[in-house]
């Protein structure tokens, strides 16, 4: 049989054929008589009903007009097609039968797959550029889209978000000042380093602006506006909001509770029954305390910028990744210290990774592992770019000041270099200051894109092929264009055979 044949008009099933239903189908379906077919015109909470009933009901497409009948909704919906006037007016009391049915499946019987047919977006503007570390660091299928720093040089201290804790605190003058000074120096040095790129420039490369702003974004506090867009199905929004409820950060929990309200103006009954997540609360505080027990609070420098690990053996891998993101030791520091670890106290930590487990809940993050982890110690400006590939299993550590900053290359050819390093020193010592009397989620809202951070990448074979392959490419950040270099290096050390075909564009292009 040829492939076309698969295709062809058969009838589905025997509609009654009455002009309301045909309209119905058309607005509705992008066909109304062959077994292949979109959904459009939808309302999310229907679409996201329709969707969990084909494991139970084959005909989708009479099941929609059999739930308009029923909820009597089929001639006004049909009169309000056919009169161009709101459809979805007259599909409300659906819409709410449909978003309880939902909320029913997902909330009282735990079905997840209640969740999976509706895509919503929500925007979040003045929303702190740190706040995307967190927003981005879901195991969900949402997606993202960010406000860049490359092509702006609207910053001032009044698009800064203080977090209300700071600002009432022994630190919020000395905070405001840091800041101040960051900014100052942003703003009156875009000419000396236009200057500077002039006098060594030998074509190619970035646009000079961008490279410029490229530089001068190490400057930017993190806590600095930006505008983010997340979109994603109801289940990840349901699964990812519940989570950023339990955070500490202000702006996080405002911004998850607005997002909650926002929601569930589009599905009535339905995102209202997002709550925070207790369970994962209570798991984080165990999981921490072990690590400090295990690892202590003191931070640990990295040897070298990039580290490759490949092949370790999966317990105490997961056992590290799990304990990583509440500490400061280095990666290699960790696996060696969880080797010691004996088998009484590996189940400890493995009880408190998984014992608030419910309903087929998700393990945390660190059991499942990757062959290959390179764990990366660069300016928070770097983390930002790298953590947006989301094919990757990331882990990262809370910022801490003695990591230190860097300076980018071009402000060391400068006029601006000793002005520069002595704001981030002065913004360096803050974070310290601030993490030793409040923690590290306190902390971060001081940092400035130049402050360093420490995280693993964990990844396959063909992802380390795409990500680095992307992020040499021309277009991109020397900064990132240099760890993904040395990425693609590493690997070929390790197993050339294997990695051999990865293209290193930074090298090519330069």
């Amino acid at each position: 049989m040829g492939a076309g044949a698969i295709f062809k008009t058969i009838p589905i099933t025997n509609f009654s054929g009455m002009a309301d239903e045909q309209s119905i189908l058309e607005y509705f379906f992008t066909n109304s008589d062959r077994p292949v077919f979109a959904l459009r015109n939808m309302p999310p909470a229907i679409q996201s009903y329709v969707y969990m009933g084909v494991s139970r009901f084959p005909e989708m497409r009479q099941r929609f007009l059999k739930l308009l009948k029923d909820k009597g909704a089929l001639e006004r919906v049909a009169a309000a097609i056919r009169k161009g006037s709101l459809v979805e007016d007259a599909l409300q009391p659906v819409s709410l039968f449909a978003a309880e049915k939902n909320k029913n499946v997902f909330f009282d019987y735990g079905h997840r797959s209640a969740g999976e047919g509706a895509t919503i977006f929500l925007v979040s503007e003045r929303n702190p550029i740190y706040a995307t570390e967190i927003q981005q660091d879901f195991y969900f299928p949402l997606t993202t889209m960010e406000l860049s720093t490359r092509y702006s040089r609207e910053f001032s201290v009044d698009r800064v978000y203080f977090d209300p804790k700071l600002a009432a605190s022994e630190f919020g003058a000395e905070a405001r000042g840091a800041i101040a000074e960051n900014f100052r120096i942003y703003q009156q040095s875009f000419d000396a380093l236009m200057e500077t790129l002039h006098g060594e420039r030998e074509g190619g490369g970035l646009p000079e602006k961008v490279s410029v702003l490229d530089s001068l974004r190490y400057l930017i506090p993190i806590a600095a506006h930006t505008s983010v867009i997340i979109g994603g199905n109801a289940r990840a929004l349901i699964e990812h909001y519940g989570k950023l409820l339990t955070f500490e950060d202000s702006f996080v929990q405002n911004y998850a509770q607005e997002c909650v309200k926002e929601a569930s103006k589009l599905l009535p009954e339905y995102f209202s029954g997002i709550k925070p997540d207790e369970d994962v609360v209570r798991r984080a505080a165990k999981i921490k305390a072990l690590a400090e027990k295990i690892a202590g609070k003191k931070f640990s420098r990295v040897k070298e910028d990039v580290q490759m690990f490949m092949d370790l053996p999966a317990e105490e891998t997961a056992l590290t990744q799990i304990l990583y993101p509440y500490c400061s030791l280095t990666f290699q520091q960790l696996f060696d210290r969880v080797n010691s670890l004996n088998r009484q106290e590996r189940k400890e930590v493995f009880s408190a990774a998984t014992e608030d487990r419910k309903n087929r809940a998700n393990p945390v993050r660190g059991f499942e592992t990757r062959p290959i982890a390179f764990e990366i110690e660069a300016p928070w400006a770097l983390w930002k770019d790298f953590k947006r590939n989301r094919m990757n299993l990331r882990f990262h550590q809370p910022l801490r000041g003695t990591a230190g900053f860097d300076t980018p290359g071009l402000i060391k050819a400068s006029a601006i270099k000793n002005d520069y390093e002595a704001a981030m020193r002065r913004t360096s010592e803050l974070i310290e200051k601030i993490y030793h009397r409040y923690g590290g989620s306190l902390a971060k809202t001081v940092a400035a894109q130049g402050s360093r951070k420490r995280f693993l990448l964990c990844m396959g074979a063909r992802q380390l092929t795409v990500l680095t392959e992307l992020r040499t490419g021309g277009e991109g950040d020397k900064g990132y264009r240099r760890i993904a270099s040395k990425m693609i290096e590493l690997a070929k050390e390790k197993n050339p055979d294997l990695f051999g075909h990865i293209k290193d564009n930074f090298k090519t292009n330069t």
